[in-house]
């Protein structure tokens, strides 16, 4: 699998300077592996097609490590926002976003999630500190916080050009009624699809549509409940378990009634810069375990996680993140688990077999992870609500723009 997915990126380029269709073409190593993004990110990958596949590996890779670094500078200066940090804690978080066992994977395949996750990372980062502009009693035009919250939509929207499903964060962005925001995504959205259409054509773009993006429902995966062996992490597993028999196209509703409600409970009070990191968060976390996603797609919540582990101070709602947090970074799955029962003495191989895979049937410990951090963005709102816990500590008071 050593660099699948770039290899896939460089035959695409190589379809576009040769006037081919590059959603048909697909490398000789990976003959069933696809380019699945809109057509305006194949501009990106062009250079590639200039060096040779293992020159062009490494320079991506090169690249993607910067990026993971910027990643990091983005998620300090967040939280240095609000407390300092030291050397070992620039060290700790450039180390776990660069190296952690969720990003190594994206680094060998030759994946562009860092991307995606910087992205999101600066579109929050951005829009938090519009509100910080806007409430701030030193501003005296709302100009700098308009500018800034305009941005942050832009930051958004080129994460979901890359992966779609990023775009579902427009969520948070419509209940903080961030009108800035949203329209700077819609431009950069919109304006990124139309831009491919008038490069490539309208064809290409309909084709992404009707051919890529709307097939990949991967409902027929989890009729009769999800194998333990497939490597989704997502709420529609332990649904498909628990209900195999219903129509497929009926675990997304089931999944987002899982979601909703906790979500929607943490949004009932964001006056806080705590209180908005929070929600942010556990937005990113139920849009990660809503979609079938894969646990290389998990660095999508770095961008609130690491601040979230530095900045919540109550001791119950923090204990839950850290413990999630730890859970999602056992990264166990089917295949996984027949390498360990194999290796294992029989006494041990047995029992961990039947009790893993009864385990996994149901849910991942990365999944669990997840609800835990959901859980425990819950208990945050609930205990913020009845004044147990300080919210923000810096006690300063921000009020979300209307």
């Amino acid at each position: 699998m050593l660099a699948a997915n770039f290899e896939v990126y460089r035959v695409a380029a190589e379809a576009v300077l040769a006037g081919e269709d590059f959603y048909a073409v697909a490398p000789d190593r990976f003959p069933d592996f696809y380019y699945l993004y809109p057509p305006i990110t194949v501009l990106t990958f062009l250079p590639f097609a200039a060096v040779g596949l293992w020159t062009g590996f490494a320079i991506h890779t090169l690249l993607e490590v910067a990026v993971g670094l910027a990643l990091a500078w983005v998620i300090v200066r967040w939280i240095e926002r609000e407390r300092s940090l030291e050397r070992l804690d620039y060290a700790l978080i450039a180390g776990f976003v660069v190296g952690s066992i969720h990003t190594v994977p994206s680094l060998v395949y030759g994946q562009v999630n860092l991307r995606m996750a910087l992205l999101v990372a600066v579109g929050l980062w951005l829009l938090e500190r519009s509100h910080t502009v806007e409430s701030s009693p030193l501003s005296h035009s709302h100009e700098p916080g308009a500018r800034l919250e305009f941005l942050a939509g832009v930051a958004l929207a080129g994460a979901a050009l890359l992966k779609v499903f990023p775009a579902a964060i427009g969520v948070l962005l419509l209940h903080l009624r961030a009108w800035r925001a949203v329209a700077g995504a819609l431009v950069t959205g919109l304006g990124g699809l139309a831009l491919g259409a008038l490069l490539f054509g309208a064809g290409r773009t309909r084709q992404f549509f009707v051919d890529v993006l709307f097939p990949r429902t991967d409902d027929e995966a989890f009729v009769g409940g999800l194998e333990p062996s497939a490597a989704y992490v997502t709420v529609r597993r332990p649904i498909s378990v628990l209900t195999p028999e219903i129509e497929p196209t009926l675990y997304t509703v089931f999944a987002l009634a899982v979601l909703a409600p906790p979500v929607a409970y943490v949004y009932t009070d964001l006056e806080t810069s705590t209180d908005r990191l929070v929600a942010a968060h556990a937005t990113l976390v139920a849009i990660f375990v809503f979609f079938p996603s894969y646990p290389l797609y998990y660095p999508i919540v770095f961008a609130t996680l690491v601040p979230a582990l530095y900045l919540v101070v109550d001791p119950l709602a923090r204990w839950l993140l850290v413990a999630g947090a730890l859970l999602a970074n056992v990264v166990l799955m089917g295949p996984t688990l027949e390498s360990v029962v194999l290796a294992a003495p029989p006494a041990i191989g047995g029992p961990l077999e039947t009790v893993g895979f009864a385990v996994l049937t149901v849910a991942s410990p990365v999944l669990l992870g997840c609800l835990v951090m959901v859980a425990g963005c819950v208990v945050y709102r609930y205990r913020r609500s009845r004044g147990i816990a300080d919210g923000d500590r810096s006690g300063r008071s921000r009020r979300t723009s209307s």
